[in-house]
């Protein structure tokens, strides 16, 4: 189950969304089993040494299920960042801030004090107590197109996110991944590919359940590849438990 990390989302009429993290925390208290994720926390809403304690907090109360997705924000969360007091630099320094947050969070995750000396964030023993429930951390998952996004991915990340690739692209992305994670070490498989995207418009196409279950996973065929392991999909406000019924066999039937 993931939550968005918009203020006042661009795509909607009047901006209205709960916050990511306060929701993600109710949803923890309601749940037992199901895994509970950010797609993805804008790097530029929170200090890193604020964001370890809010996920520290927040895997403790869920009993280890979270799942912390990271983004930098793109060119249409501007007007909304702009809008609430935040800056909104460059792809460069907001790739930059991504890689420091990663770093940050795993020393607050980790270290008994935790001390940082970056470009953009500084930290001085700084105590962040009770730890995370997963070891040695929550896993991350980076979440981005943009080509210098999967260098952070490649060295730190335990998943890339990606959507609306056409799949030229996607393939070019996805042997850049791998190079990179050769140049550092890594093993690709390491590393869990999703896609996220809306399944809204194959719900929505008559005809019965087969027939529905077929427009999704023809979806899913047509905008991920055989290396993408976890769908993450949009339902829209109309969705019922038969839609995820059907979301759920179509996944299955990719296997």
């Amino acid at each position: 189950m993931w939550a968005y990390d918009h203020l006042a989302p661009y795509w909607t009429k009047k901006g209205q969304a709960y916050e990511c993290w306060t929701l993600l925390a109710a949803l923890a208290e309601r749940t037992k089993k199901i895994r509970l994720g950010s797609l993805v926390t804008n790097v530029n809403l929170r200090n890193p040494a604020l964001l370890a304690k809010i996920t520290s907090t927040l895997d403790n109360v869920s009993k280890g299920r979270l799942v912390l997705g990271l983004g930098t924000g793109d060119s249409m969360s501007r007007e909304e960042l702009l809008s609430y007091g935040y800056s909104f630099s460059t792809v460069n320094e907001r790739v930059e801030r991504l890689k420091e947050t990663v770093l940050v969070l795993k020393e607050m995750w980790t270290k008994d004090r935790a001390s940082f000396n970056g470009k953009y964030y500084k930290l001085s023993e700084a105590i962040n107590y009770p730890k995370p429930i997963q070891k040695p951390h929550p896993p991350i998952w980076v979440g981005g197109k943009h080509p210098k996004i999967l260098d952070v991915v490649a060295e730190f990340a335990d998943g890339w996110n990606y959507w609306g690739l056409e799949r030229e692209i996607l393939e070019q992305r996805s042997k850049d991944l791998f190079r990179k994670c050769v140049q550092v070490g890594r093993q690709p498989e390491q590393i869990t590919k999703s896609w996220a995207g809306s399944v809204s418009k194959a719900l929505r196409t008559g005809g019965g359940r087969a027939e529905i279950v077929e427009n999704i996973a023809a979806q899913l065929r047509s905008k991920t590849d055989q290396d993408t392991r976890y769908f993450i999909a949009h339902f829209g406000a109309r969705a019922d438990s038969s839609s995820y019924e059907a979301f759920a066999e179509a996944a299955r039937s990719l296997e």
